[in-house]
């Protein structure tokens, strides 16, 4: 199944809080930016990443995210906090 997300599955929740529990934890992330990437993939559609922006006060190291997109299945993806951004911790989410 993640071999077949594609860039466009995400940016209709661009802007938005999209749930994600991780470590035991369930918090809204606001989904900050989808973008392709200009690196060479394996993958059958082009490579992307996400950048999910929690609440200051919401730090989880990084592992094992399950977004839970409205209308669709839980996604278990692997997050890397990337750093403050002035308005919350980022956390990074590659497909490569």
């Amino acid at each position: 199944m993640l071999e077949q997300l594609r860039l466009e599955d995400f940016l209709p929740y661009l802007g938005r809080s999209i749930d994600v529990a991780a470590h035991g934890r369930r918090a809204g992330l606001e989904l900050a930016t989808a973008e392709l990437l200009r690196s060479p993939s394996p993958r059958a559609t082009p490579s992307f990443h996400l950048i999910l922006r929690s609440a200051e006060n919401w730090q989880i190291p990084q592992g094992m995210f399950t977004l839970n997109l409205p209308g669709r299945e839980p996604i278990e993806l692997f997050a890397v906090p990337i750093g403050p951004d002035g308005k919350g911790l980022c956390y990074e989410i590659v497909f490569n």
